[in-house]
């Protein structure tokens, strides 16, 4: 009898093994067949992700190619040009308005419609061609593959732009295609723009692309606005010549309505004119620099200190700091990331040769109310130069009592909501919700308390309207040499000639 249950018991033993083994088998097999479908996913991914890739590198030079073919066409009005095209299995299409340009400067006014050549891949990559410039673009991600067909000649001071455009909206299969010029418009040939800027507002699915080109091509400081919303960027060539603009006490980049000076307080001495250039991104950019370490002297803001040859930054200057500013050795500069609110004393106490200090704030408000000068206030005007942004709100008073004496630059090409949230605009004859029916100034001028200015302005907008105050231009700045601009950071390209012409082009499959 045991020896039956023992046999039972093994033979259980045994055929329970034989059904795990079998299970062990069935489930290998599935977890290979598993991991088979896992890797042939994968790969399979991996393999549509590198063959559109690898198609969207041919279009990318396809559109290259054609962007030179159509340059040539441009140039010829009597040929036609042809060329291999890749377009991918999905084509291209052309639209004849996919944008616009406008140019204004001096007498200019310029305003086209412009076309482009765009290829969508599967993968939501966009390639596209506009009047001269190829880009790439993945979301918000833009690579610049061929610049726009604008041309700056330095020494000749000439822009040249011959804008592209298609003359009707289509597809474009992968072949052979040809370009043909229909039409060209010279917009009256070559303009006279001397001692004036050109603005140029382009509207484009691509604006990111332009403001790309424009921000290598001509520096940051070119690029104006760029408005998301919109899709649109601004950007400034040209510039007034600085010579120019401290010729008078005043330099209002706004029209006549933007001075108030019925007091006398200023006088004469002020003209309006050509906007000089903004400074916000030199300024961006040098307090970038320092904040990053380049810089010579990082100060406190309640420090008093020698500053000699060199640079240094401070995070804001407000209340009773002093320094004293030795220039024998060179130039020094001042950085101020923030507002500029100064009730102590900053005074150039030595200088040598033709050495200057520059001081850079970039805060909106910059408050005087202490004493910055050369030599007790009697020196030269153009050896203290404080640059702002065009944001900047500039208020000698109304209970202040300081003297500045030298170039005071705010330069704006635009009304901006200077005082807007600022509460020292309060009690003023220049504030806005005392000053009825006038202008939102950016400079008041407005001191009870007695400020004297010594020097020369240059602003989008100035209020004058306090006999205590006293505002004496120094003359010696008309023939001064002066660059708001320190080593490597560039102004703008000036411009004395503008050559704008229209292409209009014909772009189809052979």
């Amino acid at each position: 009898m045991e020896s039956r249950l023992g046999s039972k018991y093994i033979n259980s033993i045994t055929s329970n093994r034989g059904q795990a083994a079998l299970l062990g088998i069935v489930l290998l097999i599935g977890m290979v067949a598993v991991t088979s479908v896992g890797i042939f996913l994968v790969g399979g991914e991996a393999i549509t992700n590198t063959e559109q890739q690898t198609e969207n590198e041919r279009i990318e030079q396809s559109f290259v190619e054609m962007g030179h073919t159509m340059a040539t066409a441009s140039a010829d009005s009597d040929g036609m040009r042809s060329m291999q095209f890749e377009a991918g299995d999905s084509g291209a299409v052309t639209k004849s308005d996919a944008g616009w340009i406008r140019i204004e400067g001096d007498d200019v006014d310029i305003n086209r419609s412009i076309g482009a050549v765009e290829y969508e891949g599967d993968d939501g990559t966009v390639v596209a061609y506009q009047a001269g410039g190829v880009w790439s673009e993945r979301g918000n991600q833009t690579r610049m593959l061929s610049a726009p067909n604008v041309n700056y000649d330095p020494e000749a001071e000439t822009l040249w732009f011959p804008i592209t455009t298609l003359s009707g909206e289509g597809t474009l299969d992968s072949g052979e295609i040809a370009v043909r010029q229909n039409s060209t418009d010279p917009m009256d040939g070559v303009r006279f723009v001397e001692n004036d800027s050109v603005t140029m507002t382009i509207q484009s699915e691509y604006y990111r692309g332009w403001e790309q080109f424009f921000r290598e091509e001509a520096g940051g400081v070119s690029v104006q606005e760029v408005d998301h919303e919109n899709r649109t960027v601004k950007v400034m060539l040209g510039y007034a010549d600085f010579d120019d603009a401290f010729q008078e006490g005043v330099m209002i980049n706004g029209g006549e309505g933007d001075f108030d000076d019925k007091q006398g307080v200023i006088g004469d001495e002020y003209e309006t004119g050509t906007p000089m250039p903004p400074m916000d991104d030199v300024i961006d950019e040098m307090i970038e620099d320092a904040q990053s370490g380049d810089v010579d002297e990082n100060l406190t803001g309640d420090q008093t200190a020698t500053l000699e040859d060199g640079t240094y930054y401070v995070d804001e200057v407000n209340g009773d700091v002093d320094y004293n500013v030795d220039l024998s050795d060179g130039n020094t500069t001042l950085i101020v990331g923030g507002d500029w609110k100064h009730e102590g004393e900053i005074n150039v106490t030595d200088r040598a040769g033709d050495n200057v200090l520059r001081i850079y704030v970039g805060g909106d408000i910059a408050e005087f109310d202490g004493e910055v000068c050369v030599k007790g206030c009697n020196g030269n005007a153009e050896v203290i130069q404080f640059y702002g942004p065009s944001t900047m709100a500039v208020s000698f008073g109304p209970n202040n009592s300081g003297h500045f004496e030298g170039i005071l630059y705010v330069a704006s090409d635009e009304k901006k909501d200077w005082w807007d949230g600022l509460t020292i605009q309060d009690g003023g004859t220049c504030a806005p919700d005392q000053n009825r029916d006038k202008e939102d100034y950016q400079v008041h001028m407005q001191a009870g308390g007695g400020t004297n200015f010594s020097g020369s302005i240059v602003a989008y907008s100035v209020c004058a309207l306090s006999n205590a105050s006293t505002f004496n231009y120094a003359e010696a700045l008309a023939d001064a040499d002066v660059d708001p601009y320190p080593e490597g950071y560039e102004r703008p390209p000036q411009i004395t000639y503008l050559n704008v012409a229209v292409h209009e082009l014909d772009v189809k499959n052979e």
